[in-house]
């Protein structure tokens, strides 16, 4: 357990009432270094004053983040932005948000200015005001689990499958006929296949990150259940690689990272949703086949898809342990 005897940190919540919203409310408010001091609806918004707020969070909608994000940011307050608002900033931004997102992206000169979130893999952060671009529940799956493959060169680049499968709530609160229940149950339902807009986002930081140009076959599907990813990625191993290799990377890069597992064997536990929601943790298990390497990547999208790492990235930018707040997390089991 964290200890902390400095004043709380203030902090404030748009968008309190979605699914990713609630979970962040309940992990702030047992947060041993914070004041839950505000939350507000999109609506409701315009009321918050940014100088009353060291950090915001927004778990809005893109094209709302967007317009609030300059809001507080030039205001000198820190701003968390759980939507896909401030991902896509290289290459063509403006296009990339007209494709991907359907938006006219309003506030394009703070892009420079944000930091991409996926914790453990951004640069340490300095003093200062910050804009962090939490990342997208599938990026971030699939992400933890390719990372350590691709800067140690360990697979073909052309050769990467992702299938990608998601709980109902990874699609908000909005109702929507193809979410009902009784769509839904029973279903293994492919959507977005190929067009996804976590698809950029995971090429972009496979590239800014893992040095690695893809562009990988990428579906997705809706399962029956409320919370959950499990990310399927499949690959050819680049010659001469062996198990010896891939666990080496692993551990290279999460040996000092407490929030991911990592089995080098593929078990009915090491993939099962049951054994990760509820928590903010990653759960990876890969095995090796000839040259081919199958890895499952499992996360709870609501929290280190969502609100968990939002919090990661709060206790970074204050220096705080990453686990500082999580650590009460279970699986709900």
């Amino acid at each position: 357990m964290h200890i902390y005897s400095g004043p709380k940190i203030q902090v404030g919540v748009v968008g309190g009432s979605g699914y990713s919203g609630l979970e962040l409310q309940r992990l702030l408010k047992k947060h041993p270094c914070v004041e839950l001091k505000g939350v507000f609806n999109s609506q409701t918004a315009k009321n918050l004053v940014p100088t009353d707020y060291q950090v915001v969070f927004l778990a809005t909608p893109a094209e709302v983040s967007a317009e609030l994000a300059p809001l507080i940011y030039q205001a000198g307050t820190s701003v968390i932005d759980l939507s896909g608002a401030y991902r896509l900033n290289d290459g063509d931004v403006k296009e990339n948000y007209t494709t991907w997102y359907g938006m006219i992206h309003p506030s394009l000169e703070l892009m420079p200015k944000a930091h991409y979130g996926l914790v453990p893999w951004m640069k340490p952060f300095e003093s200062g005001t910050f804009l962090i671009a939490n990342p997208g529940c599938y990026a971030t799956a699939i992400l933890m689990g390719l990372l350590p493959l691709l800067k140690n060169n360990l697979i073909l680049a052309d050769s990467i499958v992702i299938d990608a499968k998601s709980g109902t709530t990874g699609a908000g609160k909005k109702a929507v006929e193809s979410q009902l229940f009784s769509e839904v149950d029973g279903e293994c339902l492919p959507y977005k296949v190929g067009i996804h807009q976590h698809l950029p986002e995971v090429k972009l930081f496979s590239q800014v990150i893992g040095d690695y140009v893809i562009d990988p076959f990428f579906t997705t599907s809706l399962i029956p259940t409320r919370r959950g990813i499990i990310a399927g990625i499949y690959a050819k191993l680049n010659h001469g690689k062996k198990e010896l290799d891939v666990a080496h990377a692993f551990k290279e890069f999460y040996q000092n990272y407490p929030l991911v597992q990592v089995n080098p064997e593929i078990t009915r536990e090491g993939v099962s949703l049951k054994k990760v929601v509820g928590t903010a943790n990653t759960h990876i298990s890969y095995s090796l086949v000839g040259e081919k390497i199958y890895l499952f990547s499992c996360i709870d999208n609501l929290l280190k898809g969502a609100a968990s790492q939002a919090i990661e990235n709060f206790n970074l930018i204050h220096k705080f342990p990453v686990t500082t707040g999580l650590e009460h997390l279970e699986a709900i089991i």
